[in-house]
Formats: structure tokens, C-alpha cells, sequence
């Protein structure tokens, strides 16, 4: 016979089938990729916060052991990490009833979604088909002296990890719960602003419509006022006020252009004179250069005599 491991989705996991392991040899835990996928036999799980080759878990001298390989997010037993982030941790001996954990909880903040973590309760077998002592079950001892009640002596530490366990998955419910209590309260609110925006558009729509009403009663009055005659008088009268605006427009534009064309003359001539003057200043330059080396040369000369 074969040792065996089974391992039980808790409350507050990531969903998975139970698996049932057989340990003939040390058995990968990691995240389904290409042909490794999950099944009942084997400890794959669809989960994106696990590594691909997450943690071993092997069986070997009558123990059952459990090694973090270099995973990003973590092995945890009994709420303790095995090995800091990307380290590979020690062999570490686990027993039939704790509680493993492979990652931790991950939110997406591109989408606000959170991709849970693998926790499970493991149960351990041994090749003879007994199970393997839990870890508080242990050996007959000499008797205790007595330091209290019996009822408080016989607390153990799994006990006390099993209630912190149950504290934590009610605590994550509680947490669920008001995640969904502010979603509602926001669909809530944003209906009620859809509401109002909605009854603010149908007044305006009222309000339009009996604007446009009195509109057209106004042009039907004044139609019935004004005669086809004086019509065609004030269209006549609106058609000469539009060719004497352009006309003005026209004259406008047009002398504007021609003082345009008279600032890019005068531009023009006084760059012209500007070139004019520097030639004139390079050439005052030269001769002062000249005189000043033909004067140096009398002194020379005069220093000479």
C-alpha cells in the first residue's frame, strides 16, 4: 500500500474539487498551465496567485513533509509561512488535520477583482491505511500538575487555530456582506439620479413643447397680420441691407489688404536701409582699423627719430 494525503476545500478558498494524492513519490503543487491541469489525483489548482511549481509534499521515514519552492505568494501551515518570498524553505513535517495554504489573496486593481488563495484542511494516511497522528495527538506522558480547571488544560493548539480559522472565514463573510450592502446602496444611488435626471428631462420636455406651441401661434398670428405685398417689401428692404453690408465688408477688406501690401513695402525698404547702414558701419570699421594701425605705425617711427 501507498501513503495518501486528501485535501479539503475550506469555507474561505478559492474553489476546488477534493483531492485524493497518492505519495509514491514527492507530488508538485502549482497552477494549471498548458498540459498540467487539475484532477481529482493530483494537487494542480486553477488559481492565478499560485507559482507553477509552488510547493512538494512527499512522505518519507514515516513523516509527511511539506517544502515552499521559491513560490511568489507563499506556503503556509497552521497560519505560519514556511519561507519568505522567491526563498525555498526547509522541509517542513505537517500533520493530518492542519491547514495549508498555497498564496495569499490577490485584488486585480485594473478590474477590483480579488483571485482568492488555495486553503485546505489536509488528512494525511499512512501506507498501512491508519491515519497519521494529528498534531495534537500525542504520546501519554507523566500526568500534568494541575495549573487550572481541567476543562482549560485540555485546549490545544489546533482547537485554538481551528476557532481562529472559523474567527477569519466570519470576518470574511461580514467583509462580503458589506461590500454587497455598498454596492447596493451605490445602485441604489445612482437609480435615484438616474430618476431625477430622467423627471428633470421630462420637464424640460414639457416646458419645450408648450414653448414651441406659443412660437408657432405667434408666427400664425403674424402671418395672418402681414400681407404677401409688405412680405415681399421687407424681403426686398433685408436683400439691399445685404448686398450694402457686403459691399461695405468688401471695401473694408480691400483697404485693409492695401495697407498691408504698403507696411510690407515700407518693411521691405527699411530692411533694405538697415542692410545698407551695417555695410556702411562694417566699412567705418575697416577704415578706423586702418587708421589706428597706420597711426601706430607714425609713432613707431616718430619713437624711432
Amino acid at each position: 500500500m501507498t501513503s495518501m494525503a486528501i485535501l479539503t476545500c475550506r469555507p474561505n478558498s478559492h474553489p476546488f474539487q477534493e483531492r485524493r494524492v497518492l505519495l509514491t513519490e514527492a507530488m508538485k503543487i502549482g497552477r494549471s498551465v498548458a498540459r498540467a491541469r487539475p484532477a481529482p489525483n493530483n494537487c494542480i489548482f486553477d488559481c492565478k496567485v499560485l507559482s507553477r511549481n509552488h510547493a512538494l509534499l512527499w512522505f518519507e521515514n514515516s513523516k509527511f513533509f511539506l517544502q515552499d519552492t521559491k513560490s511568489s505568494n507563499g506556503t503556509f501551515v497552521n497560519n505560519q509561512r514556511l519561507s519568505k518570498g522567491s526563498e525555498e524553505s526547509p522541509a517542513h513535517e505537517i500533520h493530518s488535520g492542519d491547514i495549508i495554504q498555497f498564496g495569499v489573496d490577490v485584488m486585480e486593481n485594473s478590474r477590483k477583482v480579488t483571485h482568492g488563495c488555495i486553503i485546505a484542511q489536509i488528512h494525511l494516511y499512512n501506507p498501512d491505511g491508519t491515519e497519521f497522528k494529528p498534531r495534537n495527538g500525542m504520546a501519554p506522558g507523566p500526568p500534568l500538575p494541575l495549573m487550572g480547571p481541567p476543562s482549560v488544560i485540555q485546549i490545544q493548539a489546533q482547537d485554538l487555530y481551528q476557532l481562529q480559522q472559523y474567527l477569519q472565514e466570519a470576518a470574511h463573510r461580514e467583509q462580503m456582506l458589506e461590500n454587497k450592502l455598498a454596492m447596493l446602496q451605490r445602485v441604489m444611488s445612482e437609480t435615484q439620479e438616474a430618476s431625477q435626471s430622467s423627471w428633470q428631462a421630462l420637464i424640460d420636455e414639457d416646458r419645450l413643447l408648450s414653448r414651441l406651441e406659443v412660437l408657432e401661434s405667434q408666427l400664425q398670428a403674424f402671418a395672418k397680420n402681414q400681407t404677401e405685398e409688405s412680405l415681399r417689401k421687407e424681403l426686398v428692404a433685408l436683400q439691399e441691407d445685404k448686398h450694402i453690408y457686403e459691399n461695405t465688408a468688401k471695401e473694408s477688406l480691400r483697404r485693409i489688404f492695401q495697407e498691408k501690401l504698403e507696411i510690407v513695402t515700407k518693411l521691405s525698404d527699411t530692411e533694405r536701409t538697415c542692410s545698407n547702414v551695417e555695410d556702411e558701419c562694417t566699412h567705418l570699421k575697416e577704415s578706423y582699423e586702418m587708421s589706428q594701425e597706420e597711426l601706430k605705425a607714425l609713432a613707431a617711427k616718430h619713437s624711432d627719430k
